[in-house]
């Protein structure tokens, strides 16, 4: 690995490390670190693309960063997640543009790294519909009071979270359920970018885990493993 890139990681590993401490502990992440981190990032690439002169990694690079910058704010205005992300994902872009992960579909960095954070949240609604699973059959009554709702509302709502005795207790946790025409309803709002008051003891709640705890554990994966994606098509189709 060259030096320029070990420079570049351990940049993005100490920019996105603080950020995802920030979001989870406080739920806010300051400007000043994007552009501070992006900033140091924006002297190296130049300096990189200087080097290159008008090549092919160079042209990448700019269709790296161009691309990455309108997938990251697409996302955003389209309130499929918040701001910071946006951000995260365009400055690691600006930082490294171009990286070759095992089995990398592309050398985005900022776009693989995104990618294989989704993979990785996957995690959770696998974990949920198995642990909800278990109490089920231990026959603990998890839709009590929610008998109401149809079938698929509920196996849905054993992939989202889990019911949860001390509810108003769990910081970081958001409801997915409310009380509409007198009676308790799942709701399944992704776009809450704000924590919901949540006012009983027993309810349905859902962790409120910020993006870009996936998008940094996505970068490191990349950088130390590879492209989820890729290695999953090359199993598939025997490549």
């Amino acid at each position: 690995m060259l030096t320029l890139d070990v420079v570049r990681i351990a940049l993005i590993l100490t920019m996105m490390g603080y950020a995802s401490y920030s979001d989870f502990r406080f739920r806010e992440v300051s400007d000043k670190l994007w552009v501070l981190c992006g900033s140091i990032g924006a002297i190296i690439t130049t300096y990189d693309f200087t080097i290159a002169g008008l090549s092919n990694y160079t042209f990448l690079g700019l269709i790296s960063i161009g691309l990455s910058a309108a997938v990251a704010f697409g996302l955003y205005y389209a309130r499929l997640y918040g701001g910071a992300d946006a951000k995260a994902l365009t400055a690691i872009s600006v930082i490294m543009p171009i990286y070759w992960p095992a089995a990398a579909i592309h050398p985005f960095t900022a776009i693989h790294s995104f990618m294989n954070g989704l993979l990785i949240s996957a995690v959770l609604p696998v974990s949920f519909a198995v642990y909800n699973l278990i109490r089920i059959l231990k026959g603990d009554k998890i839709f009590e009071g929610l008998e109401h709702e149809p079938a698929l509302r509920k196996v849905l709502a054993c992939f989202f979270g889990t019911l949860c005795e001390n509810a108003r207790g769990k910081k970081f946790w958001m409801p997915m359920e409310d009380v509409l025409e007198g009676k308790r309803r799942f709701t399944f709002n992704i776009f809450v970018d704000f924590e919901p008051q949540i006012d009983r003891d027993r309810a349905w709640l859902t962790p409120g885990i910020p993006l870009l705890v996936f998008i940094t554990c996505g970068f490191i994966v990349s950088v130390f493993y590879g492209d989820l994606l890729g290695l999953m098509l090359h199993k598939l189709l025997n490549v």
